[in-house]
């Protein structure tokens, strides 16, 4: 970001009543020596001020002005949190569109230093976009998230939480808005998530003009890449790097419900996670063990349907042997 960039706001605020207002209230509302009543009217004011026309561009203001304190950051979030979950569908197409810019942009400008909790909201918030946009109009998606990716380790924090919770939201969860879509997004997860090879090979009659994915990897092994990233590094003394591995694990664990079992064949999953058994810190131990829990149900499930077929082929069998 640029030297004045983070002093656009404040300039904005005070061409800006509405923002200037906005403004004022949170700082009441956070200041400990406000009155009762005071903090009331605040809260009061800042609840009405997300649903403003102007709400999604003052929220931006807001969220990107490095130089305030994060409690108000986050507020930005939730006025941009509020427009998408609420009034998307009001929106024009060219508003929608400024949305999701905006929501890209403040992860692109995701700084190291920012607390956990606003890399979190602001991961919340692309997948709330992704929910109602991604395969339609947001088809590059999938390119931004590797960019992100291959930016930093707290951009990859960004991404993990984006692929973990747009996992559990459309297969785990039975999100209602992710349920009016479940098809497409589907879809497009399978189609990100599996390596190309995979795809060719083992659904070839899949539909081949979506044009969600970008690069022939597929997240699944960029995520048992990064796990085997993370045993090269220091991961006993550096807290980013342990805690980079436990966010893949959890984004692994949240997709083996529904990933392809070729897929999971093809990048050796079980050995990468299986190798964190043997490493010295107990987070890193304990946290493999639910992904091959979900590997295990998996197989289960599949013996239990090969079980089904192999009955109900005998008994049609037999009735084709007794009738002739």
């Amino acid at each position: 970001m640029q030297a004045g960039a983070s002093t656009a706001p404040l300039a904005a605020a005070a061409a800006n009543p509405d923002l200037g207002q906005v403004l004022h209230a949170l700082q009441a509302s956070l200041d400990p020596s406000s009155s009762n009543d005071t903090r009331h009217e605040a809260y009061a004011y800042l609840e009405q001020a997300k649903r403003r026309p102007e709400a999604p561009a003052h929220g931006h203001a807001l969220a990107s002005d490095t130089s305030q304190p994060a409690p108000l950051r986050h507020y930005g979030l939730s006025m941009l949190e509020f427009s998408i979950r609420y009034h998307w569908d009001d929106f024009t197409t060219e508003q929608t569109e400024a949305l999701r810019g905006y929501v890209v942009g403040l992860a692109q400008r995701t700084a190291e230093g920012d607390p956990v909790y606003l890399r979190n909201k602001v991961a919340q918030l692309w997948v709330e976009v992704a929910k109602r946009a991604w395969g339609a109009e947001w088809m590059d998606m999938d390119q931004q998230l590797v960019q992100l990716w291959q930016t930093s380790l707290h951009h990859q924090a960004v991404v993990l939480y984006v692929l973990e919770t747009l996992s559990e939201e459309i297969f785990n969860r039975e999100d209602p808005t992710a349920g009016l879509r479940a098809s497409d997004l589907g879809r497009a997860c399978v189609e990100i998530f599996t390596p190309t090879a995979v795809l060719v090979k083992h659904l070839p009659s899949r539909d081949k003009s979506l044009g969600t994915r970008y690069g022939d990897e597929g997240w699944l092994q960029r995520l048992c890449d990064n796990l085997t990233y993370c045993l090269s590094q220091d991961y006993q003394h550096q807290e980013s790097v342990r805690q980079c591995a436990l966010r893949t694990m959890h984004a692994l664990r949240a997709c083996m419900s529904w990933l392809i079992p070729k897929a999971i064949t093809a990048v050796q999953v079980v050995q990468h996670v299986c190798k964190y058994f043997a490493v010295p810190v107990v987070d890193l131990q304990l946290v493999w063990l639910p992904i091959l829990l979900a590997m295990i149900r998996i197989l289960m499930q599949l013996r239990r349907l090969l079980s089904k077929c192999y009955r109900l082929f005998t008994l049609v069998t037999i009735s084709r042997t007794t009738t002739l």
